[in-house]
């Protein structure tokens, strides 16, 4: 017999946000991470949980906003526009930037970064974002982009302000599943 994980609602609404929105990036990252030398643990007859360094794996953060009021929405979409312009020009995929439009090193630090609204509560907010790894694509490169600077102290006026509430999580992909 197979094991039964419960799950909260807001955990179900994550992953489900989460898996919904992977979907935008089927088959648009070109970067490739070295298979590891895991050990793996057999969970309920065929689901593998890997435990690999987490270095070598992609570092995913799911941000939720839920706003008081659309204008604090439009507002933010507003604000992370130029961050999202900034991220895919110096940090994303190769293959859209050139030499005129970026100044940053070879290696693509983020493999993708999408803004995504609810369709069943127009004030609650996605981004997903997934990253070579953490310590250089997430902490180093991105953590560090005058943009996202910039849009971080906006954010966190408006947060204390209480037009925005943010919760998080972090995750390290397994080899399961695509993107």
């Amino acid at each position: 017999m197979g094991r039964a994980f419960v799950l909260s609602l807001g955990e179900i609404t994550l992953l489900g946000a989460a898996l919904l929105s992977l979907g935008y990036f089927a088959g648009s990252s070109k970067a490739k991470f070295r298979s590891s030398s895991s050990s793996t643990t057999a969970l309920s007859k065929g689901v593998v949980a890997s435990t690999t360094d987490s270095e070598q794996q992609a570092f995913v953060l799911a941000v939720n906003l839920k706003f008081t009021t659309l204008t604090h929405r439009d507002t933010f979409l507003q604000l992370i526009d130029p961050v999202c312009k900034d991220v895919l020009a110096n940090e994303g995929p190769l293959l859209k930037q050139t030499s005129a439009t970026s100044n940053s090193s070879t290696t693509e630090t983020t493999l993708s970064y999408k803004v995504a609204i609810s369709d069943k509560n127009p004030l609650m907010v996605l981004i997903l974002e997934r990253y070579s790894d953490k310590s250089n694509g997430y902490l180093k490169v991105h953590r560090s982009g005058g943009e996202f600077l910039k849009f971080r102290e906006q954010l966190k006026a408006m947060q204390e302000e209480g037009g925005v509430d943010i919760e998080g999580e972090s995750y390290v992909e397994t080899e399961l599943g695509y993107v």
